[in-house]
């Protein structure tokens, strides 16, 4: 069992002990994985020419009739012509629009897919590690090394999961959410393991806790409410990493790497690298 207050004070002594490789850190992680993707999107416009046609005609009492007639039939087509036109320019713009869109989209896709997710993995690594030693920052780029195409593929799919049962409905994404909470954190310390071991693990792991997580994420309301007011300042230089390590905390406790890590430190200096992590 684990309580909130034994995370954050696990969380708190190392944020005081690596405190600026925290903070760097964290900066990163929120500028890849918490920042807002902006999108630009064309559209085509359209404008209204008009024309005047004056015609100078000597018209009689026989004649004005079929004149009239004759001038009508000109106006009605040249109308139909340029609806026709109207329709055609906003089907090509929405067209373009449309592929300018998808196209964007894709990158975007495979830019997380094949960078931030694998990094992201990394990172997790980085937090877990750092709660028991002093951890190197070039860990975050740990599963590029080991296992890459795994972690992409692993974490493609969460977030694909997830896309799809917040679609279907609002609180089964939510549910869902925090049954892969712990996904990244199992890829990075285990790159060999296939999505379906992954996934399992961490469904496992958060058997009956979803709801202590959810209570977890509640108590740092406050915190992101003195963020929000001092401009981000406080989130940047305490709040973020605070927060990363509490939830690396408890991955370590509900992964049972707490017990390993304190095995760890008992032994002589010479031995603690035989401990698989």
């Amino acid at each position: 069992m684990w309580t909130r207050a034994e995370l954050k004070r696990k969380a708190k002594e190392t944020l005081k002990k690596y405190y600026w490789k925290m903070v760097l850190v964290s900066l990163l992680f929120s500028l890849l994985c918490g920042g807002a993707e902006a999108c630009s999107s064309s559209g085509g416009s359209s404008s209204n020419s008009g024309t005047a046609n004056t015609t100078e005609t000597v018209i009689t009492n026989e004649d004005s009739n079929i004149i009239v007639e004759e001038t009508q039939d000109v106006n009605l087509d040249n109308f139909l012509t340029t609806d026709r036109d109207k329709i055609v320019a906003i089907t090509v713009a929405m067209i373009i629009f449309l592929i300018v869109f998808v196209v964007i989209m894709a990158v975007v896709i495979l830019i997380d897919a094949f960078v931030f997710n694998p990094l992201e993995a990394g990172i997790r690594r980085f937090f877990a590690k750092s709660l028991y030693e002093d951890t190197k920052i070039r860990e975050i780029a740990y599963t590029f090394d080991h296992g890459y195409l795994n972690a992409v593929k692993v974490i493609f799919f969460r977030d694909l999961y997830l896309v799809l049962w917040t679609l279907l409905f609002i609180i089964p994404g939510i549910v869902k959410a925090y049954e892969y909470r712990m996904i990244p954190y199992i890829i990075g310390e285990n790159p060999e393991l296939t999505k379906e071991e992954v996934f399992a693990r961490s469904k496992e792991m958060m058997k009956g806790q979803k709801f202590k997580a959810f209570v977890l994420d509640l108590s740092f309301i406050g915190w992101g409410i003195l963020s929000v007011m001092t401009l981000g300042i406080l989130a940047v230089f305490y709040v973020a990493p605070y927060e990363n390590l509490t939830m690396a905390a408890l991955y370590n406790r509900l992964s049972g790497n707490d017990t390993e890590w304190e095995n760890a430190a008992a032994l002589p200096e010479g031995e603690k690298w035989d401990i698989e992590y």
